[in-house]
């Protein structure tokens, strides 16, 4: 790019690890924000917000109708858009209960209801045109640096790819045991890799934070772990970071999200 792109690093509904994954970068992290515009990032600033964006990285469900609000607001005013991490891009934890009766869990956890919203929980690309997603949980710091590196080179955005590679790939180049031979209800197999698998590394097996392989076929995995596990308890390994109904759409190529999508209006 020939001058410096405005950025935006926004949270919505989350626990904001993947802001402190980035920060995690250290020296490398500053010295990204050298080369970007930086303008609106609450761990670094409080200034006013501009009125355009040239990359909005957004992390966190859209739960509340402010946080809604805030997202098409940032849609609108931002050429591209990128969600960061397993709430983004899956929904995250808070999808675990559009798998149970969602008024029995609201009651479970709050004595007065009467003013408590309680939507279906679902990712960013189901409300507005997402143009890139970094999965995991939180995301992986190298990938997002390696994205924003090929963002300042003046990589097209929307041909940036994150390989379609399994997290069994990961773990082959670390020379790991396989925990599926130990009967152990890893989900490596069908979850998009790229993550380095820091969870089977020690010992434990991949729960799904980063969404889905394309064309993944379940019913496989299940087939492998049937004879130790019912395929209720691998449902809702899968439901951990509000993956299932991803893995599934992924095998039937159902496109997520069922909402109109809002583009950006500056293009």
């Amino acid at each position: 790019m020939s001058k410096k792109p405005k950025i935006a690093i926004v949270s919505l509904t989350c626990c904001e690890g993947c802001q402190m994954a980035a920060l995690d970068l250290g020296e490398r992290f500053l010295d990204l924000a050298g080369e970007m515009d930086i303008a609106e990032f609450h761990f670094l600033e409080e200034l006013a917000e501009p009125e355009f964006f040239d990359v909005a990285f957004i992390e966190g469900s859209p739960i509340s109708k402010e946080n809604q609000e805030r997202l098409l607001i940032l849609r609108k005013k931002s050429k591209f858009v990128v969600a960061l991490g397993a709430c983004a891009c899956l929904g995250g934890v808070q999808e675990i209960k559009n798998y149970q009766d969602k008024n029995k869990v609201l009651r479970y956890v709050y004595k007065n209801i009467e003013c408590i919203n309680n939507p279906d929980i679902k990712p960013l690309k189901a409300y507005v045109q997402v143009d890139l997603e970094i999965p995991g949980c939180p995301m992986t710091k190298e990938e997002f640096l390696s994205i924003c590196q090929k963002i300042l080179a003046g990589y097209p955005i929307e041909h940036i790819k994150i390989p379609q590679r399994p997290v069994c790939y990961d773990c082959q180049l670390k020379r790991n045991e396989c925990l599926l031979q130990k009967d152990l209800p890893c989900l490596g197999p069908i979850i998009l890799g790229g993550c380095g698998a820091p969870c089977p590394t020690s010992k434990y097996p991949c729960d799904g934070c980063r969404g889905p392989l394309r064309g993944v076929n379940p019913n496989n995995l299940n087939k492998l772990l049937g004879e130790n596990y019912d395929p209720a308890d691998i449902d809702m390994i899968m439901q951990r970071f509000g993956a299932l109904d991803d893995i599934y759409a992924a095998h039937v190529a159902i496109p997520p999200g069922n909402l109109p999508v809002i583009k950006n209006d500056k293009q």
